[in-house]
């Protein structure tokens, strides 16, 4: 099976800074803040689909465990993306 670790990085990456420059465009009323943000949007959803893959799929977590990080990451978003990256995903994908 494929290993999609960097592209579910990279994905959150650019939905975080898409969410930024989006919110920038927001506050200085530019036109283009609704295709900025559909964009965010859309990779937020990959990232989410890229991220529930890899606690699926894992074997170094609980049940319990994985069925409360992928409730976290689909209501908490960005939230959960940086806990995620920051915290918790050295043990899912079992480097570190």
């Amino acid at each position: 099976m494929k290993n999609y670790e960097h592209q579910t990085k990279q994905a959150f990456l650019f939905s975080l800074a898409f969410y930024g420059i989006s919110l920038g465009s927001k506050l200085f009323h530019f036109e283009i803040f609704p295709i900025l943000f559909s964009i965010s949007l859309l990779l937020s959803l990959i990232w989410v689909v890229l991220a529930l893959r890899e606690i699926i799929f894992s074997g170094r977590i609980s049940n319990t465990e994985r069925m409360l990080m992928a409730l976290f990451i689909i209501f908490f978003n960005i939230i959960a993306g940086v806990f995620y990256f920051f915290k918790v995903r050295k043990k899912v994908i079992g480097k570190g």
